[in-house]
């Protein structure tokens, strides 16, 4: 009678080194996803760092997920932990996505503190609702009617919208749409309104204008290339007191050049902001397209040179510039539309809209005014 031992057959032998490859891949990933993860908090100066920024969450979960899987397949290939390389990788991997987990945390806590620092609005003063609605259009055109009566469903006291693109704008409305009579003046676009010289940057107002700047921010990558930007500054007059209104853009830092115009860009408002402080004691309102993620120090340290302060939807940061489609907003995509204030003012709630047919979600924020 044979008594040998039976052995496991071939398939069973590839099955296992399947899934024992696929153990070490999924925890390759994840080594990969938690070294990503720490690099903006550890050189915030280099451009491709300080874009890993803006998927911290994804980077964040994609890691958890990949570190289970690897454990999942090492259970089913039946190999032991302890005591194995595997194992000590392991431990790396999850030291690795906990150190990023707790920056990312208390990264976001600082941002959100910077608003409890100043002084809010004194117990038995009202002050004065105000609210603010960004959109970056992505060339989406204002005089749809169901766009502007969302926008007129919203009532908001200034709408500012980026890469409006204002003469084909016009330009689509005279030629394309037949529609006569200007934009300004019409449903939910108040008359008073500015465009910056670039046509890129436009904010309409319910509230009558003091004054108005255009800074020009030329661009650092060579004439016609990226970079060229304008920051638009206002002076409102809500409720007979001034309030400084300020609409940014800067250039999205998707390559080193880009990110050295986005610096050179955030570098000519960080001067703007001092000035102002220095010049004068109205509020300030900050709102646009920051193409920055909340979890850049770069954010943080702009909120802290201007003495402002911010808060995000839900309290924490969402998505506001998705990718592909709207219906994967939840989790493809970057939080880069932002509002900031000084601290006299106070933020009641800030909120996303839907989709409107751009690939950014609205912005909502309501203030109150001192």
């Amino acid at each position: 009678m044979n008594t040998a031992p039976v052995r496991p057959s071939r398939l069973r032998r590839a099955v296992k080194a399947m899934f024992r490859l696929a153990a070490w891949s999924g925890l390759l990933l994840a080594l990969a996803m938690a070294f990503l993860s720490v690099l903006p908090f550890v050189a915030p100066d280099f451009w491709f760092a300080d874009n890993m920024s803006f998927f911290l969450p994804q980077l964040l979960t994609g890691g958890t997920l990949a570190i289970c899987g690897a454990f999942v397949c090492r259970l089913i290939a039946r190999r032991r932990l302890k005591g194995s390389v595997f194992a000590a990788f392991a431990l790396i991997v999850v030291l690795g996505l906990v150190a990023g987990t707790a920056l990312t945390s208390l990264r976001t806590a600082s941002v959100l503190a910077l608003g409890r620092s100043g002084p809010a609005i004194a117990n038995g003063e009202h002050g004065t609702p105000f609210r603010v609605v960004s959109i970056n259009l992505e060339m989406r055109y204002l005089g749809d009617t169901d766009f502007m009566d969302y926008l007129e469903n919203l009532n908001a006291d200034v709408l500012v919208f980026q890469e409006t693109n204002w003469r084909q704008q016009l330009r689509y409305r005279e030629k394309v749409r037949k529609e006569t009579g200007p934009l300004p003046g019409t449903g939910p676009y108040p008359a008073t309104f500015h465009v910056g010289d670039l046509g890129s940057v436009v904010v309409f107002s319910h509230h009558p204008v003091l004054s108005s700047e255009n800074i020009r921010v030329d661009g650092v990558c060579g004439d016609g290339q990226w970079g060229q930007r304008e920051i638009l500054r206002m002076r409102l007059d809500v409720a007979g007191k001034p309030v400084t209104f300020i609409a940014l853009h800067p250039e999205s830092p998707r390559t080193p050049c880009r990110f050295e115009a986005r610096q050179v860009y955030y570098a000519a408002l960080g001067l703007e902001l001092a000035r102002l402080r220095r010049e004068s004691t109205d509020p300030v309102i900050l709102a646009g397209d920051w193409n920055m993620s909340p979890w850049s120090a770069h954010f943080s340290q702009l909120l802290q040179a201007g003495d402002l302060k911010t808060l995000f939807p839900s309290s924490i940061p969402v998505i506001t510039r998705f990718f592909f489609d709207y219906r994967l907003s939840w989790f493809l995509g970057a939080a880069v539309d932002h509002i900031a204030v000084s601290p006299s003012i106070e933020i009641s709630a800030v909120a996303v809209g839907p989709d409107v047919g751009s690939d950014h979600v609205p912005l909502i924020a309501d203030l109150v005014l001192p």
